[in-house]
């Protein structure tokens, strides 16, 4: 969470080892309001700051994997809203509460990292029964860069109010975001196409027939936990998840230590540097996501586009990693370019292995990433953990072996993605061999599900020419 410290007021406290980011835009906000405690009459610590601020990731940690199958059991728009409106509460809350005793604190931060350890795997659920797989990236890509967007948006805009309002004020903004979040989130989500009432035939009929699923009798009794973790396939998706997260952490844990050390400035001087990486993290996740999507429209075969973005998503990082190893401080703004375009790159990940949980088994999609997401959260942790037993001078030397040993570490995963990933249903998702998809064979499931996207097509221009002959119709014979 070092990165996302834009202290507006003095502070000379050491920004880099109080924790990790995995992406929510609140976390990124507290993490900007904690660093004001001391200077608002709380005697706290570094190592209690430190604490603090990582009891959300304690939260978040464990319920990754229970989140992705109450998803599947109960519904992803029940699971976010019950993980996600005492977040809100408790963070409008936590001003209040934090007068009494920093333990409460503590314990908020932990039921904090809790609920919103729920969202990405119920959103991978939630997606994996809307989202046709020609069009499936995209989708997933917007929808979990809002992430990157909200850390990008509130990091100034916290500093802001840090600086001219109060600490506390921050709370009660993304408190109130939260608690507005929830409402339209309740309002506008549903489970399935089926339960969507406000859905035409036409799309409803075009959703159901591009989403491959397996049919309530070819299901298995309870998850194929043995099969799962046996799968070739998943243990893919995990290297690459795990191991594509070591730069994304190390990077956003380490760059102010590295900036101060290295390239001789302090990051925290100005916001704009900080929110930089998530904005170009938001903008490629977007952008790969529909590049993604158009070549699988154009039959380009979903493994090769698996396969293809993943190298993009580890291999490219791994290249620049390898640049900023050789900047210093004569070189800094093309440092802080090549660090923006590692994270950036991490972007072609979300169109690849972070969407491939519901190729493999749409119904067991939130458990996949529940499991995929617990493990590579682990990074967040060791990072940092790594780079300060590998810095202890901050020599320049220092820091090029801990960018080489992140470069190792991504060509790993794309190694090992490269070799095993797949993009089809596996016979495990189902009870019974022969699996179909909606009488469709599963090898002919792709040109299938083109040839219903171009039949869904002309239906579509059709209407809309009935529509346009009916209105000419009225006006010329009233």
């Amino acid at each position: 969470m070092s990165t996302t410290k834009v202290a507006p007021a003095e502070d000379t406290t050491a920004p880099a080892e109080e924790g990790t980011t995995t992406a929510p835009a609140q976390e990124s906000t507290e993490g900007e309001a904690l660093k004001q405690f001391p200077e608002s009459g709380f005697d706290w610590d570094k190592t209690l700051q430190g604490n603090l601020l990582g009891a959300f990731f304690y939260g978040y940690l464990v319920f990754q994997l229970p989140g992705g199958m109450m998803a599947e059991t109960f519904g992803a728009k029940a699971v976010v809203t019950a993980g996600m409106l005492p977040v809100a509460i408790l963070t409008l809350v936590t001003p209040v509460l934090t007068e009494i005793h920093y333990i409460i604190l503590f314990v908020i931060r932990v039921i904090v990292g809790m609920g919103q350890s729920v969202m990405y795997p119920a959103v991978t659920a939630l997606w994996a029964k809307w989202s046709p797989p020609m069009e499936r990236s995209l989708l997933v890509g917007i929808s979990l860069s809002g992430g990157q967007f909200g850390n990008a948006f509130i990091l100034p805009v916290g500093g802001l109010l840090c600086a001219y309002v109060s600490w506390q004020s921050v709370f009660y903004v993304v408190g109130a975001c939260g608690f507005l979040f929830c409402l339209l989130w309740m309002a506008w989500v549903h489970p399935s196409p089926a339960q969507h009432k406000g859905l035409s035939k036409q799309e409803r009929t075009y959703l159901e027939r591009t989403i491959p699923t397996v049919a309530e009798k070819d299901k298995p009794a309870g998850t194929p936990w043995k099969a799962i973790f046996t799968s070739l396939p998943v243990w893919a998706i995990i290297a690459a998840h795990t191991l594509g997260n070591y730069t994304y952490y190390m990077i956003m844990t380490q760059m102010p230590t590295y900036m101060k050390e290295v390239l001789k400035f302090n990051i925290k001087a100005n916001g704009a540097f900080s929110m930089l990486p998530y904005l170009v993290f938001w903008l490629s996740m977007i952008g790969a996501g529909a590049l993604s999507d158009c070549l699988i429209r154009h039959k380009v075969s979903m493994l090769v586009v698996r396969k293809t973005f993943a190298m993009l998503g580890l291999l490219g990082p791994a290249a620049f990693m390898i640049l900023t190893a050789y900047m210093d401080c004569t070189r800094k703004y093309y440092a802080v370019f090549t660090l923006c375009c590692a994270v950036g790159m991490t972007g072609f990940g979300f169109a690849s292995y972070l969407v491939n949980h519901g190729d493999l088994a749409p119904d067991y999609a939130g458990t996949l990433f529940g499991i995929t997401n617990t493990l590579a959260t682990l990074p967040g942790f060791v990072a940092p953990v790594i780079v300060g037993a590998m810095t202890p001078n901050g020599t320049v030397d220092e820091w090029r072996r801990t960018f080489f040993v992140a470069a190792g570490i991504n060509g790993t995963g794309a190694l090992i993605y490269l070799l095993l990933a797949r993009a089809s249903i596996q016979p495990w998702s189902a009870a019974k061999e022969g699996v179909v998809v909606k009488n469709v064979k599963l090898s002919d499931s792709e040109a299938e599900l083109h040839k219903v996207k171009a039949l869904y097509t002309q239906g579509a221009e059709v209407k809309r020419k009935i529509s346009t002959m009916r209105r000419m119709s009225t006006i010329l014979h009233p």
